[in-house]
C-alpha cells in the first residue's frame, strides 16, 4: 500500500472536504484505503482510492464537500505614501511590523532576493512548505525513505497537542527552515540546498507589496515583518478535467490551501507573535453569502486572538461573468472559438423551485430541467457536439439555497440561451477569466456582486482596488455586496501598477538546479491581490503597535478591521456603504 504522501500527488486518488472529525477508530478502520489530514477542529481532508468510488460529480460528493480552485489574482507612483504606510514607518510611531508574522499561501517565493533578507544578509522568512517537492527528496524525485515517517508525521499533523510543529510534521511535501534558507543562502548555488522556486512570481509580488525592502526602497509597509510561506502545488488533473480549467492555467485546490494555513498558524505566539495570514487567490465558484465551507474556516481564525485575514476581492468586475434576475427570463451568453468546456453555476432563492430550458446556438431545445433533478442528467444535441452535464441540490448544504451546476463540454460557439422559469431573485456565474480558454461571456451581464470566494467571509478584511495614481476606482475589481446585503468589501486599497521587486534567473553550468539570480529590478503589479498584499503589510505595522508593543493584546481580526475602517479616508461624492469601495477605502485621514 502506497504512503499517503504518495496518495496525495498520485493521480488514483481524490481528495474531499469533510467538516467532521471522525473518531480513531474509524481513522484506523479505514486507513488501509484511507488518507486523513486534519485542518481544524472539525474540517479535514479525505483522501481516496478511485477505485472504490464512482467519478467526479457534484449528486455523489455533494457541491460543499467537492473542492474549488482558486487562480492568483493579478494582471501581469507611490501607493504607499497615499495609503500612509510610509507616514507611520517614520517617528513618532516606526511601526514596520516588528515580530509579526505574515503567512502568504500562494506559488512560492524568491527566497534569494534582498527584499525578504536583513541588512546583515540573512533571511526574514521562518520557514517555507513547498507542497511540490515530496519529502526526502532534492529535487521532486520521491526518495526511498519517504515512505518510512510518513504514518508518525501524518499522526503528528493531526494532533493538536503539538503546539509547535518540526520542520518534519507537514502530511505531504518539504518543509525549509529559516536555519536552511540561510545556509543555502551563504552558497553560490543556493538552489542545490534549497530547490523551492516561485515560477509564477505571484507570491513573491504579495511578499514584496506586504513588506518588502532593499536598502532605501520601500515596497510594502512591514519592512521588518517576518514571512511564513506555503508554495502551494497545482490542483489534481481529475479536478482540472471536471471544472474544464484552461491548459496551462494556474489553479489551486482549497484543501491545499486550507492545510497551508494549518501550517502557517503553528507559527503564530498568542499576545507575542501576531500572524496576518493573507490569501491573493479567489474563485467565482461558491454562494456568495459567506457560507462556504472555506469562509467558515476563516472566519473562525479571524475570531482568534492575535491573527488577521485578509483577502482579495478579485479581478472580475468586468469580465460579464455573472448575470442577476428574477422570475421568467432568458439569460444569453457567448462562448467564443476553441472553447474546451466551461462550468455554469445558477443559485436559486428560498423557498423557489425553478426550471430551465437550454437553447444551443443551432436552435436546438433540452427537455425543461427542474432544480429538484437527482443525479446527474447528461445532456447532448442532435446537430452540435455539445454535451450538458446537469446537477442540482434542492438545498445546498452550506447556504440552503436552490443549486443548479450546468458542465459545458466543447461548447458549440455561438450564443447559448438559458430559459429560466418559476424562479424567484437567482444569480449566475461563470469561472473566473483565468479559468477559461476563450471568450465566455454574459451579454447582458451584472458587475455586482463579483468579488471572489472567500471575499464574503464576515470577519475577514476583504479588499477591493483603485489606481491610487488617480484615485478611481480600478474597474476590474470585485464589487459587493453580497447576496444576503452583507457589506462586502470592507475597503480598496491601491491595486494598479504596484511597484514589487524582481529578477530573473540565471543558468549557470553545473547540475540541475545550479542557478544564481540575475541583477535586482522592479516592475509593476496590477490585481486585487496587490490590494491585499498591501493591506497585510499596513495590518502588520497596526498589529506591532497593538500586540508587540502592548496597547492592545487582546486584539482579534474584528476589532483590527474595525480600526482599519475607522482611519480611512472617505472618497468625494460617495455614498457609504458602497458596492466598489466598501465601507471605506484605505487612504489615511491627513
Amino acid at each position: 500500500m502506497p504512503s499517503c504522501e504518495k496518495r496525495i500527488y498520485s493521480n488514483d486518488y481524490y481528495s474531499a472536504l469533510l467538516d467532521f472529525w471522525p473518531l480513531d477508530e474509524e481513522i484506523n478502520l479505514i486507513s488501509p484505503d484511507f488518507c486523513y489530514m486534519k485542518i481544524s477542529d472539525i474540517l479535514g481532508v479525505l483522501v481516496i482510492d478511485k477505485k472504490i468510488l464512482t467519478s467526479l460529480s457534484f449528486t455523489d460528493y455533494t457541491y460543499r464537500f467537492l473542492p474549488k480552485l482558486y487562480a492568483p489574482m493579478q494582471n501581469i507612483s507611490f501607493p504607499l505614501l497615499k495609503s500612509g504606510i510610509l507616514q507611520v514607518q517614520q517617528p513618532p510611531l516606526r511601526l514596520t511590523g516588528q515580530n509579526v508574522i505574515i503567512g502568504i499561501a500562494d506559488s512560492g517565493i524568491d527566497y534569494t532576493m534582498p527584499a525578504f533578507r536583513r541588512e546583515d544578509g540573512s533571511s526574514r522568512i521562518l520557514a517555507i512548505w513547498d507542497q511540490t517537492i515530496p519529502y526526502g527528496t532534492a529535487s521532486g524525485i520521491p526518495g526511498e525513505s519517504a515512505d518510512e515517517d510518513d504514518g508518525s508525521r501524518m499522526r503528528r499533523w493531526n494532533d493538536d497537542s503539538i503546539k509547535k510543529r518540526g520542520t518534519l510534521d507537514v502530511p505531504f511535501g518539504t518543509v525549509y527552515t529559516q536555519e536552511e534558507i540561510n545556509e543555502a543562502l551563504r552558497n553560490e548555488n543556493p538552489f542545490l540546498k534549497v530547490p523551492s522556486r516561485d515560477e509564477t512570481g505571484h507570491g513573491s509580488a504579495m511578499a514584496g507589496a506586504a513588506g518588502g525592502r532593499v536598502g532605501d526602497e520601500v515596497y510594502g509597509g512591514a519592512i521588518n515583518a517576518e514571512y511564513v510561506i506555503v508554495k502551494c502545488k497545482q490542483a489534481d488533473e481529475d479536478l482540472l478535467q471536471f471544472y474544464y480549467i484552461a491548459e496551462g492555467a494556474q489553479a489551486y485546490s482549497e484543501t491545499d490551501i486550507m492545510l497551508a494555513y494549518r501550517f502557517i498558524d503553528s507559527y503564530c505566539e498568542p499576545f507575542r507573535r501576531p500572524l496576518v495570514y493573507c490569501l491573493g487567490m479567489g474563485s467565482s465558484m461558491g454562494p456568495h453569502d459567506g457560507t462556504s465551507l472555506f469562509s467558515e474556516f476563516l472566519n473562525n481564525i479571524a475570531l482568534e486572538r492575535s491573527r488577521a485575514v485578509v483577502v482579495c476581492g478579485g479581478n472580475e468586475g468586468n469580465q460579464a461573468g455573472h448575470f442577476s434576475g428574477s422570475g421568467d427570463r432568458d439569460v444569453e451568453l457567448r462562448a467564443g472559438e476553441g472553447v474546451n468546456g466551461f462550468t455554469l453555476e445558477i443559485w436559486g432563492s428560498v423557498p423557489e423551485i425553478f426550471s430551465i430550458v437550454l437553447v444551443s446556438p443551432g436552435g436546438e431545445n433540452t427537455a425543461v430541467l427542474s432544480s429538484i433533478v437527482s443525479g446527474s442528467k447528461r445532456i447532448s444535441f442532435i446537430f452540435e457536439q455539445t454535451v450538458v452535464f446537469a446537477e442540482a441540490e434542492l438545498a445546498e448544504q452550506s447556504s440552503g439555497r436552490t443549486l443548479m451546476v450546468l458542465r459545458f463540454e466543447k461548447p458549440t460557439p455561438g450564443i447559448w440561451r438559458i430559459k429560466m422559469r418559476n424562479a424567484g431573485a437567482f444569480h449566475m456565474w461563470l469561472p473566473v477569466k483565468e479559468f477559461l480558454g476563450g471568450e465566455v461571456f454574459f451579454l447582458q451581464p451584472d458587475p455586482e456582486v463579483t468579488l471572489t470566494e472567500p471575499a464574503y467571509a464576515q470577519e475577514v478584511i476583504t479588499t477591493s482596488a483603485y489606481a491610487d495614481v488617480t484615485g478611481a476606482f480600478w474597474g476590474e475589481s470585485g464589487r459587493g455586496f453580497a447576496v444576503d446585503g452583507q457589506i462586502k468589501p470592507d475597503l480598496a486599497a491601491p491595486g494598479v501598477d504596484i511597484p514589487v521587486p524582481g529578477r530573473a534567473p540565471v543558468a549557470l553550468p553545473g547540475p540541475e538546479g545550479a542557478e544564481s539570480m540575475g541583477n535586482l529590478g522592479s516592475f509593476t503589479v496590477t490585481g486585487s491581490s496587490m490590494s491585499a498584499a498591501i493591506t497585510a503589510g499596513a495590518v502588520a505595522q497596526f498589529l506591532e503597535w497593538a500586540i508587540v508593543r502592548e496597547n492592545d493584546v487582546f486584539i482579534k481580526g474584528r476589532e483590527v478591521k474595525s480600526y482599519l475602517q475607522r482611519g480611512a479616508a472617505k472618497e468625494a461624492g460617495v455614498e457609504y456603504p458602497d458596492r466598489r469601495w466598501g465601507e471605506r477605502d484605505i487612504m489615511l485621514s491627513s
